[in-house]
């Protein structure tokens, strides 16, 4: 028996994507992963090659799709990858990894507008993804360069006709302006719950010193004009004297015969309870570049401290240093107000314990040097006497340099009595142990000295080679006195800074290209100043600018105030696009050669001839030639050109139309 066979549903039909829409998916793919590709392992860059490489040759119709088992391969490869790069670690670096694999991957598979369309959608991500790594103004325009390649591919995916990159372009920019204002507004009235950006990341950046100091380390930080940190100082135009720009960082009481280190790691006590007069203070705030650690900076003795964006307080320690609960993986932004005078205190002591650490010294190290300081303990000196004996010492023998020739086992040894040419880590740690060895408390404080001034925004920039250390000592009823060692061997590095206390030789090493022109120097300052803007006004706009902004535009930051606006802006922005869409309307675009037509019928009519209504401009034209037949000649070839124009579509003769037009009647 036979049975009817039932019919087969077809499969639907895929719709290819044509040449040029996969050539604008490539582009956008290379423009936003880029940025990431620096921050990201670099088999991530031969992956994201295999797959541009075999969608290019897929594009040109060399090469089929690739099947199961290359994805399969590559997917693996991924993974792997990923797995031996971040060591089975979860974080923002591993996330976005991930993402890109699944990015360029992507691409291999994209046949059809709904492909493409999800890779664009990643895409929308993957942008998003590149200001967790670079938040200046240039990161955030190239993102939003990105927008508008993604806007212009998106909207290209539904094109029917081919159509210019210039006028895809074009239409994706329009797009773009016209979300501008929204980002804006939500960007502004949105609440602040901390800002993307402040995710860790595994890449964060570890700039500076560490937590030791040893004989070179400083000297080769101060070839790094990178920023370290900006200030800005509260109502105040200028930046204090240089001889109070100490910025200090960490305190190294701890000394193993060549390096100095913490005797406890961030494990003091927090601060005890100041009851001392302040007699002159100093508020400013800082932009603290991400530098990888846990501590902060700040001048003298900070009393008071505050980050808005940190969920858990910086706390001031014993030896009046801050202190962040979590390392500085992102830019930090932190205000101070710091004690520059103290009223004097009736009695100042260490206690037993804190004396003896703070005169501590490695048995059998550097024996010249303390065969040195008991010479001159014998002779009598006292404290200050001995203070006074080692810095002049250094004003008379020794030289400031960045290149010192490298120290042995008994650096210090080495240094005062061979080498005697240092740079300031040299001239700290000796003078500490000439001191100590003599009896002397003293410690090791190691942070930032000075700073270039801004005119055009009032900040002070420090930069790397800004580093420097220099020393503490106990004064029996006075307290921890800062003494400078460097400036008694160079005192331009206190007053002017870096470059004038170093040799021609040395000023060669620090050279750079701004240095040699003026020009270039202020548009370094102008881009510096950029950026700083950029940095307060952007990348810190937290909860209270928010409220002050909202407070001096609205007067208050209550809900209603708010709805009321954003639905006065709606109604404004409906109200605009509405007269923008009715005047479209009702002035169609006229094409070219109607206007020629039209300035031809204007020149006319001041010569006595109007077209009647419902008259077409080939009889129009005609009775005018029978009128004035002077005038055959260039009458006649304008109504054959707008002919052919307009009915014929030989738009290659208009520029010659619009010509006769503009020269008629001669």
């Amino acid at each position: 028996m036979w049975t009817k066979r039932l019919a087969q549903p077809r499969s639907q039909r895929t719709e290819y994507l044509a040449r040029d829409k996969l050539a604008w998916l490539l582009v956008m793919q290379t423009l936003l992963i880029l940025p990431l590709l620096i921050n990201l392992p670099a088999w991530l860059w031969l992956v994201w090659a295999i797959a541009g490489f075999w969608r290019t040759q897929v594009f040109r119709g060399r090469w089929g799709a690739p099947g199961g088992t290359v994805k399969t391969l590559l997917t693996l490869v991924c993974a792997g990858g990923l797995i031996a790069s971040y060591a089975g670690k979860t974080g923002t670096d591993t996330m976005v990894g991930l993402l890109v694999c699944a990015f360029v991957l992507k691409l291999l598979e994209v046949n059809s507008a709904r492909d493409a369309q999800l890779l664009i959608f990643i895409g929308f991500v993957i942008t998003a993804c590149q200001l967790l790594f670079n938040q200046s103004p240039l990161a955030a325009f190239y993102s939003l360069g990105c927008l508008l390649v993604l806007l212009a591919s998106w909207r290209s995916l539904y094109l029917t006709t081919a159509q210019s990159n210039g006028l895809r372009l074009g239409a994706g920019g329009r797009l773009l302006l016209h979300a501008l204002p929204v980002m804006l507004v939500l960007f502004v009235v949105i609440p602040r719950l901390g800002p993307l950006w402040a995710i860790p990341n595994q890449q964060a950046a570890k700039t500076g010193f560490s937590d030791s100091l040893s004989p070179g380390d400083l000297g080769q930080l101060a070839l790094n004009r990178a920023p370290a940190f900006r200030v800005e100082f509260t109502n105040k135009d200028e930046p204090p004297p240089a001889n109070q720009l100490y910025w200090r960082g960490l305190v190294l009481d701890n000394f193993d015969g060549r390096t100095w280190r913490q005797r406890d790691s961030w494990g003091l006590p927090p601060a005890a309870e100041n009851n001392q007069r302040v007699l002159e203070s100093l508020d400013y705030s800082i932009i603290m570049e991400p530098h990888g650690q846990p501590w902060l900076f700040s001048l003298m003795t900070p009393q008071r401290t505050s980050a808005v964006s940190n969920r858990r307080p910086i706390r001031i320690t014993r030896d009046h240093l801050l202190y962040n609960p979590v390392p500085v993986a992102q830019r930090l932004r932190y205000e101070v107000s710091s004690a520059l005078q103290l009223e004097p205190v009736a009695k100042v002591s260490l206690s037993t314990g804190e004396r003896a650490a703070h005169t501590r010294l490695p048995a059998n190290a550097n024996p010249q040097t303390r065969a040195l300081a008991e010479q001159w303990r014998g002779e009598g000196l006292a404290d200050q006497a001995i203070i006074e004996r080692a810095l002049s010492l250094f004003n008379r023998e020794f030289t400031y340099s960045l290149q010192p020739p490298v120290l042995g086992q008994h650096s210090v040894d080495e240094f005062l009595f061979s080498t005697k040419k240092g740079f300031c880590e040299h001239f700290a740690s000796s003078f500490s142990v000439l001191l100590r060895a003599a009896g002397v408390p003293v410690r090791v404080v190691v942070g930032y000295q000075g700073g270039r001034w801004n005119p055009l925004e009032n900040y002070l920039l420090v930069s790397q080679s800004d580093a420097h250390a220099w020393t503490e000592v106990w004064i029996e009823g006075e307290g921890w006195r800062t003494i400078d060692p460097t400036a008694a061997v160079a005192p331009n590095r206190i007053e002017q800074g870096l470059d004038d206390a170093l040799s021609a030789d040395d000023q060669n090493l620090m050279s750079n290209n701004w240095s040699g022109s003026s020009l270039l120097y202020n548009l370094q300052l102008r881009w510096d100043a950029a950026n700083f803007v950029w940095q307060r006004w952007v990348l810190n706009y937290d909860s209270d600018a928010q409220e002050g902004l909202l407070t001096r535009l609205l007067g208050g930051t209550e809900v209603w105030r708010i709805t009321l606006w954003l639905v006065g802006l709606g109604l404004a922005a409906a109200a605009l696009a509405a007269w923008a869409l009715l005047r479209s309307h009702a002035r169609p675009a006229l094409r070219a050669e109607i206007r020629a037509i039209q300035s031809l019928e204007r020149k006319l009519a001041q010569l006595g001839y109007v077209r009647a209504m419902g008259e077409t401009p080939g009889d129009f034209i005609a009775r005018v030639i029978r009128s004035e037949p002077r005038w055959q000649a260039s009458l006649s070839i304008i109504a054959r050109l707008f002919e052919q124009i307009a009915y014929r579509q030989q738009t290659q003769q208009l520029a010659q139309l619009q010509e006769k037009v503009r020269r008629f009647p001669f």
